[in-house]
């Protein structure tokens, strides 16, 4: 199985990151910029413990931020 560093998904619209991306372990780089999500954070991005870096630029996510991701 291929081990993922970073995932793009630039206007994509996307429907919803789901738990699918917290299979992805090893990822460092998550970039789901401009998919205009219209939700709370999502919980599974908690999980990407080897994340570095996170955008979600211009998307429309509500509520707070776990500390998990800092």
């Amino acid at each position: 199985m291929a081990t993922y560093r970073a995932l793009l998904s630039l206007k994509s619209s996307l429907d919803d990151p789901d738990s699918r991306l917290s299979a992805l372990s090893a990822l460092r780089l998550l970039n789901l910029s401009n998919n205009v999500f219209n939700r709370t954070f999502p919980p599974e991005l908690s999980n990407l413990t080897n994340l570095r870096v996170l955008d979600l630029y211009n998307n429309n996510l509500t509520g707070v931020l776990p500390v998990s991701v800092f």
